[in-house]
């Protein structure tokens, strides 16, 4: 059975949101050459724990097990908000076809998934099948720290720093308040702006 994540920034209407996760880095094959992954928040402080790790090379195994897309289904349940990978990827085109599964059949719930595993040939017609579903939001992720550098067609997530706040206000990019200095908003509240095409920067922290 896979092991949900219920991270601390990750609750809509103060109801925390689960999550699926497998391991940083190695299992993001979309991360070569990417600028961003280098300051890669899930490769330093609690996801370095023994407990933390565990849950997501669990969760590598469980993907591959005939009964993973059942079992997925059955841990949504209802709920009206769910999230793919607060760390890792879609690493395999097995992957990306059995979350493109578990998403029809869950149509009732809105699913976020970041990604940049449109890079990699053998992955993206599965992130096509999924960005062809009213309830995913593909985000896929920018390389670059910044709005300085052209980034590949369809991103629609950015990770900037302080001072690229005023151009991404003027580029029309909602820049996410739990991660913005100086709010009082330490979890995204009442926001879901994650849950739509709406493009959104994330503030380095």
């Amino acid at each position: 059975m896979p092991k949900i994540s219920k991270t601390s920034k990750m609750r809509v209407n103060n109801k925390p949101v689960k999550s699926f996760s497998l391991p940083a880095g190695t299992s993001c094959p979309g991360a070569k050459d990417a600028e961003v992954c280098g300051s890669c928040y899930a490769k330093s402080g609690f996801y370095h724990m023994p407990v933390v790790k565990n849950v997501r090379e669990h969760n590598r195994i469980a993907y591959h097990k005939d009964s993973f897309v059942d079992d997925m289904v059955k841990i949504i349940g209802t709920d009206k908000w769910f999230r793919y990978f607060d760390s890792g990827d879609i690493e395999t085109p097995e992957l990306g076809e059995k979350i493109y599964q578990i998403a029809k059949r869950c149509p009732t719930t809105s699913i976020w998934i970041p990604s940049r595993s449109d890079k990699v040939k053998s992955i993206a017609p599965s992130i096509k099948k999924l960005q062809s579903l009213p309830n995913v939001s593909m985000r896929l992720s920018a390389d670059n720290i910044g709005l300085s550098k052209p980034e590949r067609p369809g991103v629609n997530s950015y990770v900037i720093n302080v001072s690229d706040i005023p151009e991404a206000h003027k580029r029309g990019i909602l820049v996410c308040p739990a991660t913005t200095p100086g709010t009082t908003q330490k979890s995204c509240d009442t926001c879901a702006a994650c849950y739509s095409d709406v493009p959104v920067a994330y503030v380095l922290h």
